[in-house]
């Protein structure tokens, strides 16, 4: 079974081009970081008390993308946010994505073309190689948002995560898009845990638009 991360980042692939979607570009970096803390929360490794991030369990998971930062968060002076935690582990965790990606490849679901843009620049590329279990997990989301179908707690943070990322015209077709829009804000509504780390996710991307900052891409 494929974690939140790897599945929102395979929702963010362009299945041919092996890129990250334009829509989602922005508001990737922030939404695999917290991904990652849902993971963890799911673990039962940290909850959200206060509105700080508590580490409850400090044993390792034997997952080094998921021990890294449990330790990061674990060993700081002192508890803070969620909105903390998703700016200050995007610096921390620079080759996060690049882990992702590599784990895919390892278990078959991505290819790594290296290319050049132009005939000059170098450019990585990751179409898909095997569309079987991206597929699944698009039939999943669609099932519960659309048809009803059971809506499990990892399911319900992987659709507040799509939600934060703008991958929704990526997942649901386009005439099912209205709605797409308002069950997913119903659900969102009702997922306490995974709103509190995606509403951060929304904070996050608008001050950066604001401030005209540069996103990281690791």
């Amino acid at each position: 079974m494929l974690n939140l991360m790897e599945e929102l980042l395979l929702l963010a692939l362009d299945d041919e081009k092996g890129k990250i979607i334009s829509s989602s570009s922005h508001a990737l970096p922030y939404g695999l970081r917290g991904a990652l803390l849902l993971e963890l929360f799911i673990a039962g490794k940290i909850d959200i008390v206060d509105k700080k991030i508590v580490v409850i369990n400090r044993n390792n998971t034997g997952n080094e993308v998921l021990d890294n930062p449990l330790n990061i968060i674990n060993t700081y002076h002192k508890q803070k946010t969620v909105k903390f935690w998703i700016t200050k582990l995007t610096s921390k965790m620079k080759e996060l994505r690049k882990d992702l990606l590599n784990g895919l490849i390892t278990k078959g679901i991505l290819e790594q073309q290296d290319k050049k843009v132009l005939w000059v620049i170098p450019a990585t590329r990751y179409p898909t190689k095997n569309p079987v279990i991206e597929n699944r997990v698009r039939k999943r989301i669609i099932g519960i948002v659309l048809q009803d179908e059971e809506l499990d707690e990892r399911s319900s943070m992987l659709i507040s995560l799509i939600n934060a990322c703008e991958l929704i015209k990526e997942v649901f077709p386009k005439d099912n898009l209205k709605d797409a829009n308002k069950k997913i804000k119903n659900i969102i509504q009702d997922e306490k845990i995974g709103k509190a780390i995606t509403s951060q996710i929304s904070d996050e991307i608008m001050l950066m638009i604001v401030a005209g900052g540069v996103f990281t891409t690791g």
